[in-house]
Order: structure tokens, then C-alpha cells, then sequence
């Protein structure tokens, strides 16, 4: 005799980890960029191993793994939408200051990750016009403002427009973001879109990736609006998805590799 469990399939026991990005008030993100122009072949079990401790972090409801290959090196982080801007925050600290999977080094110490940058906030809007398995490609961008508006001004005036805006572009999940540090505010805009993953070996040169890149920007009016100057902007295949899990839970299921199977086969 089966348990309802052990009948479920596995898509459906891939959607029991999935949450409602609804409930997200913040955000916590990184960027750096790895040596060289290659993946080596040992990366996906790293960080495999790093999703076990770090997808069971409190707060947690989703994070998307950006990997980027061109002519500059390859490029990865991650956006992880957090319940809380506390649990948000904390997650930042404990990676800064606390997480050491080899327990000698520090996660944003590692010798392979150049440049590491990570920062903190508050989620001015959030939702999924589709469901992850239609998100494969990610957009992320910033612009510094001379001066940060109030979350609740910033939200009513531009959240209804990027909202709008994302969906007419064909999007498939749109993130609008406020930073959190006072001193250099910052506005962040994240989205997603479906792609055809078998050009994902061609990587910066796929046409999927030049497709989404070459699309106007969701943000130009609100960088006029604010005065703001944009800092970056990158797009990159979405190379894994993580769902929250309780910690000790291994189960593949609880994480997707949008594009892995192309780069590594």
C-alpha cells in the first residue's frame, strides 16, 4: 500500500516547495564574477552543496541564479525574495559573516568569486504572470537616485506602470525594488521571461539572450522620474531556481535547472 506521497508525482511534488511570490517584502541579492571563461565541471555539485544550508535559511521563498558566459568572463549571484526585510537581512549577515560550508571560509571569501557585491531591499512590487518552469532568462537592472522616494509614494506611482509594462513586454515575472541603504538608494527592476533553452550553449550570442537584452527598458521614465543614473544592467540565463526547504531536506525537487542540461549536459 502507497502513502498519498509516494503516489504524488514528481511534478507535484516539485510545485509542494513552491511559494507565492505575494508574500515577498524584500530582497536580498549578489553578483560577482568567477576567473576565467569557463564553468568548471565540479561547479553544479558546489553549489548543489550550497543550497542544502542556504535555500533552508529562514524567510526564504525563492532564489534565481543567474549565469552569464561572454567575451568578459562568466558572470552568476542571485536574487532571493525573502518574507521579511529582517529575515532579508539576516541571511545578508550570516553569508557575510557566518556561513562557511568548508568551515575555514567565508562565502563571500571565496577565492573563485571576484568581486563580490551584495546588497539589501524593499520589494516595491512582486508577482508571476507564469509559472518558474516559464522563467529562463533573466533581466537585471539599477539605477542610483540622488534621492530614495518613501516605499509606499514609489509603490503607487510605479508598480501599476512597471506591472503593465512587464506583461505588454511578454514577461513571465517582474521584481521592483527599493535599496535599503539611505546613504545610495538605489531602484532595481528584475524580470524574467521564457526562452528556448537550446540555444543556451551559444550563451551571451544566443538569440534568446540578445532578445531579452535588446528589449526597452521597464525603468527609463522611472530614472528620468528620479534623476537616477543606471549602474548596471545584465541579462543571463537562469541557470537554477531554488524553493525554500526545512533544513536537512536533500530532496532534488525542491530546486529546477532551467538551463543546466544544454551547458553541462
Amino acid at each position: 500500500m502507497t502513502t498519498s506521497n509516494e503516489s504524488e508525482s514528481a511534478g507535484n511534488l516539485t510545485s509542494s516547495y513552491h511559494r507565492d511570490l505575494s508574500e515577498a517584502t524584500a530582497v536580498f541579492s549578489d553578483e560577482f564574477q568567477f576567473p576565467g571563461h569557463d564553468i568548471a565541471p565540479e561547479v553544479p555539485s558546489y553549489i548543489e552543496a550550497d543550497r542544502l544550508v542556504m535555500a533552508a535559511r529562514p524567510g526564504m521563498l525563492r532564489k534565481l541564479l543567474p549565469l552569464r558566459i561572454d567575451a568578459s568572463g562568466v558572470f552568476c549571484g542571485g536574487t532571493y525574495a525573502f518574507a521579511t526585510h529582517a529575515e532579508a537581512a539576516a541571511y545578508g549577515d550570516w553569508c557575510a559573516n557566518q556561513f562557511k560550508l568548508d568551515g575555514e571560509t567565508l562565502f563571500l571569501d571565496r577565492p573563485e568569486f571576484l568581486e563580490p557585491r551584495s546588497q539589501l531591499w524593499h520589494v516595491a512590487g512582486i508577482e508571476d504572470f507564469a509559472g518558474v518552469e516559464s522563467q529562463k532568462v533573466m533581466r537585471v537592472e539599477r539605477w542610483h537616485a540622488l534621492q530614495a522616494p518613501s516605499l509606499s509614494d514609489f509603490t503607487a506611482s510605479w508598480w501599476p506602470k512597471i506591472r503593465g509594462a512587464a506583461m505588454e513586454s511578454g514577461a513571465t515575472s517582474v521584481w521592483l525594488l527599493l535599496g535599503s541603504d539611505p546613504i545610495h538608494p538605489q531602484i532595481g527592476i528584475v524580470t524574467a521571461f521564457d526562452a528556448d533553452v537550446a540555444t543556451a550553449n551559444d550563451g551571451a550570442n544566443s538569440p534568446e539572450l540578445r532578445r531579452v537584452e535588446s528589449l526597452p527598458s521597464l525603468g527609463e521614465k522611472l530614472g528620468a522620474e528620479y534623476a537616477a543614473t543606471k549602474v548596471f544592467d545584465r541579462t543571463s540565463w537562469i541557470y537554477m531556481i531554488w524553493h525554500p526547504i526545512a533544513e536537512g531536506d536533500d530532496s532534488p525537487v525542491a530546486a529546477e535547472w532551467p538551463v543546466s542540461p544544454p551547458l553541462f549536459g
